[in-house]
């Protein structure tokens, strides 16, 4: 069934997110003129809570849900952090504290504590800025872009994107730089640096990003691509 979808009338800064998080109903926000469903989205968060998922096993279990949720809206409301801010903060707020925390904190301030037996949790991943960073940092945002860039032409299998998010580093080498915004580049660096240790995945990633001033990766074919990547593959193994 469809329902309101909202923004945040501001979008948050860290001064003001515990607050934010403490008393959701002070926050102010606005209507934004289009519907969803979330039906099937919170039937998914419910019961990942139900069993107990945390972690980045929450990432490939949300990923196809949340890009079909919300693949509809037209791109200015997509970039506009507020509606994700929205939803990390008002309307889901237990999934930023299970996928980077473990746990939902008695007090919100006690999630963004370090200390001995305490996992920080960056304020990011609850807000984040309209930029490639911003994008790759919000927790649902994050999973919402990566999927788009990768399922483009209508592409119904979202096996690829499950598996990118099995790569942390993989994940944030894209989501960080331009040519993360290319379709084929995403396809073809999860398919070949994947299953890579972290270590070989950022120096695949840096060398990539090297070529950038010199190759336009944008007009390159999906075989000259993959060429270039085994090349630059074989370079770090």
């Amino acid at each position: 069934m469809s329902e309101k979808l909202f923004r945040l009338k501001s979008p948050l800064i860290s001064n003001g997110l515990i607050s934010a998080l403490r008393n959701p109903d002070s926050v102010s926000v606005e209507e934004v003129n289009c519907t969803v469903d979330l039906t099937n989205l919170s039937k998914l968060i419910d019961q990942l809570i139900l069993e107990k998922i945390i972690g980045a096993n929450l990432d490939a279990r949300l990923v196809e849900c949340v890009h079909t949720t919300f693949k509809s809206l037209p791109s200015h409301i997509l970039t506009d952090m507020r509606m994700w801010h929205w939803l990390c903060v008002i309307r889901y707020p237990n999934i930023p504290w299970l996928r980077w925390r473990g746990n939902i904190p008695v007090d919100p301030e006690d999630g963004f504590t370090v200390g001995t037996g305490k996992k920080h949790v960056p304020s990011l991943r609850f807000l984040g800025t309209s930029s490639i960073n911003g994008h790759g940092r919000n927790t649902f945002s994050r999973l919402f872009f990566a999927a788009d860039r990768m399922m483009e032409n209508d592409h119904s299998d979202y096996s690829l994107v499950k598996k990118l998010f099995t790569s942390q580093e993989l994940h944030l080498g894209l989501s960080d730089r331009e040519f993360g915004l290319i379709p084929k580049i995403n396809r073809i660096l999860t398919e070949k640096l994947v299953e890579l240790p972290d270590s070989k995945v950022r120096i695949a990633i840096r060398k990539l990003n090297s070529l950038g001033g010199s190759i336009c990766l944008d007009l390159l074919s999906e075989e000259q691509l993959q060429q270039l990547i085994d090349t630059q593959s074989e370079e770090v193994a």
